[in-house]
């Protein structure tokens, strides 16, 4: 009953973990899904805004920098006839939307006004008088006052012929922002006025100044210095309807309402927040996305109702709570105009997006619950038979390495065995009847000599029968060819014995072996792979052999990882010298022992072949892994002398490559074995030395 229960009670706990775990997510994300949307449309309604302040402002300083170009033209006003002011400036306008005019207002002195007007008369312009606006608007001659800046040259002509003459001292606005562009020496702009035109705008005056020895100074030159003298003013001037039309025309404003005031920033914001001026009025324009269009209206510049919640219309309700509104400030000769920027409808996140999120959610977490409940008991079988079946699969495949290694082993130990023993027999009996063969044909030699004393005139068929046979010849070379009959059978007992140390069949438990013994037999099998061969010279093989005492270890076992780390050397040399990758160094594998302290001995074998590629490095000790061409290699042979040096001895293979710099193996063993300890200290320790390896860390 207690263990039914426990089970009922984990199988319900993770349904409710992950019936509120879904539960909590669909909350999430709905949220998450509101406050994107939110960012979203606070994000456009920002680029929006930035967008028409940067249109608006490249406009006003598109406008400036025309009236400076044009001042830089005048630099010698009496040098620049009507006709080439005409043809300047009517190059420049139609490049330049919402800028209605381009002039130019010199400066007379009282004293000169009647030859400034004989001079205008000169050149065509009949009556020319100097004039002024009278209360009614209408144009009369200008009375006296101390300077005048009648327009001298105004374009295009067409338009403003009329206003040639005009003195812009008449209207103390103006008056003022060329005084102050004279005493600043820069580009000024006039406060809202009424234009030539009837309709309000600006103004721009640019100064323009020339030394006293007649030479242009710069467009920026103050007329406090002592060498220059004002001259009078450019100037441009523009609706201000007509530049907000320009300027909006090509922009997208959906969305979007905004308000412009000649005022500074913080003054706008002041008096929205009812601390000082009243905005109202200093209003200039405004743009409605309801109706697309601008409006001059000062009704529609009322904006308490942004801070009054109980007075603001239903769509702008919204925008105290979600919404800032955006004050920008644009700038146009040394004057500050502000933009204020609101959204225009409603930009509440619409509530179906997330009731949407909500329900799928909601909907998938049932129906995630519900399908775990019908299937937690199947799914706990399945995980139960995987488990059994993942374990019996990794002692497959461990059984498997086993087999395949003592397969190996022992097939070769009892062929190399069977060979050596087969082999054995009859040279021991040729090496040991050599001997005896060499007295026998000497004493059958003394035994002719003795004849030939004895009888020293033989008779013709005998002597004849020597002669055929070449008896000195003989007596000469038969001991020689014994000789090498003997070395050669001494040869092969030597053989013999490598296989019979290589194999090491008899020694299936820990000895006392001399590990330079080892590698020897080793090198004695391969050396028909060390020799030339007819598409490749000898490969160098250099010892350097320290005085190691005897180690306990599976000398046969050992024999083995010698075996495949020296095969795996020639085969990379092969390889290299097959793809022309040693033609300037000779194929060589070195061989060095050493005893690095009382408990520990190494071996390294290195070649200088073509390296190993760090992506390879890491997957050499994994089983059946090679880059071997099918049929040469079963990626086995790395694998299982990890696994012979590692846990079988307690001790350390490593291996160091720099692809193109050759591969060095280093085989750490200790001295003495304590095979129980080392075994389950490198079965805890095995990953981590196993990376060690892959990594060449020369521990």
């Amino acid at each position: 009953m207690v263990r039914q229960f426990l089970y009922l009670f984990k199988q319900y706990l993770a349904v409710g973990v992950v019936g509120l775990t879904g539960i909590t997510l669909s909350i999430v994300a709905t949220l998450v899904v509101y406050h994107w949307e939110l960012a979203k449309d606070r994000e456009r309604f920002q680029q929006q805004s930035t967008v028409l302040v940067n249109e608006l402002q490249r406009q006003l300083h598109s406008y400036t920098q025309l009236t400076r170009s044009v001042g830089s033209f005048l630099k010698s006003p009496e040098k620049v006839t009507r006709q080439e002011f005409q043809e300047f400036t009517s190059s420049l306008l139609p490049y330049y939307d919402g800028l209605l005019g381009l002039g130019w207002s010199q400066k007379v002195e009282n004293q000169e006004r009647s030859l400034y007007e004989q001079q205008l008369q000169a050149q065509g312009l009949k009556d020319f008088q100097i004039r002024e606006h009278n209360s009614k608007g209408n144009q009369v001659v200008a009375g006296d006052r101390q300077v005048y800046f009648p327009t001298t040259y105004i374009a295009p002509l067409t338009r403003w012929q009329d206003y040639i003459g005009w003195d812009a001292a008449s209207d103390i606005k103006r008056l003022l922002s060329i005084e102050r562009a004279e005493r600043i020496g820069v580009s000024v702009s006039t406060p809202l006025v009424q234009l030539e035109n009837g309709k309000s705008g600006f103004v721009l005056y640019h100064p323009v100044f020339t030394s006293t020895n007649s030479k242009f100074k710069s467009l920026d030159s103050k007329k406090n210095d002592d060498d220059t003298k004002f001259q009078g003013v450019v100037f441009g001037f523009y609706e201000v309807r007509t530049l907000v039309e320009k300027a909006i025309s090509n922009l997208n404003l959906n969305g979007l309402d905004f308000y412009l005031y000649r005022l500074a920033e913080d003054q706008l914001g002041s008096a929205l927040n009812k601390t000082a001026v009243n905005a109202t009025d200093y209003f200039l324009i405004a743009y409605k996305a309801d109706s697309q269009s601008l409006t001059e209206s000062p009704q529609v510049a009322n904006l308490e109702i942004i801070d009054n919640p109980v007075e603001q219309p239903q769509h702008l309700c919204r925008y105290s709570r979600e919404w800032e509104f955006c004050i920008r400030s644009l700038h146009t000769a040394q004057q500050e105009l502000s933009l204020l920027v609101l959204p225009a409808s409603d930009h509440s996140i619409s509530s179906w997006r997330s009731e949407t999120v909500l329900a799928l959610g909601l909907l998938v977490t049932v129906s995630l619950v519900m399908y775990l409940l019908i299937s937690q008991q199947a799914t706990l079988k399945v995980e139960g038979k995987n488990r059994e079946l993942e374990e019996l699969l990794q002692e497959l495949h461990q059984t498997q390495l086993q087999l395949v290694q003592t397969e190996k082993m022992s097939s070769l130990g009892r062929l190399v065995a069977g060979v050596a023993h087969e082999i054995n027999n009859p040279v021991s009996f040729i090496s040991g009847n050599v001997e005896y063969a060499n007295h026998h044909f000497q004493d059958l030699f003394d035994l002719i000599y003795l004849y030939q004393t004895q009888y020293p005139t033989p008779a013709p068929e005998i002597e004849a029968a020597i002669e055929d046979i070449d008896l000195d010849f003989i007596a000469e070379d038969l001991p020689k060819l014994l000789k090498s009959m003997k070395v050669g059978s001494e040869r092969l007992r030597e053989i013999v014995l490598s296989l019979r140390n290589f194999s090491r069949l008899d020694e299936s438990t820990v000895k006392e072996v001399d590990i330079h013994t080892g590698l020897e037999s080793t090198l004695m099998i391969l050396a028909h792979r060390i020799k030339s061969q007819p598409h490749r010279p000898e490969l160098q093989v250099t010892k350097d052999y320290g005085n190691l005492p005897l180690i306990e270890c599976y000398a046969g076992q050992l024999n083995q990882v010698f075996m495949n780390i020296l095969a795996n050397a020639i085969d990379a040399l092969e390889d290299a010298i097959e793809e022309g990758k040693l033609k300037e160094r000779s194929p060589m594998i070195s061989i060095k022992t050493a005893q690095v302290d009382t408990e520990w001995i190494t071996i390294q074998i290195t070649d200088n072949g073509p390296g190993i590629k760090t992506d390879i490095q890491t997957r050499l000790f994994d089983p059946f892994f090679t880059t071997k061409p099918v049929g040469k290699g079963t990626g086995l042979g790395l694998s299982i002398s990890y696994q012979i040096i590692c846990e079988k001895h307690g001790g350390y293979l490593l291996c160091s490559s720099e692809e193109g710099n050759g591969t060095e193996f280093i085989i750490k063993l200790p001295i003495a074995m304590q095979v129980q300890r080392s075994f389950e200290r490198k079965k805890e320790e095995g990953r981590g030395k196993k990376e060690g390896c892959l990594k060449g860390v020369k521990t």
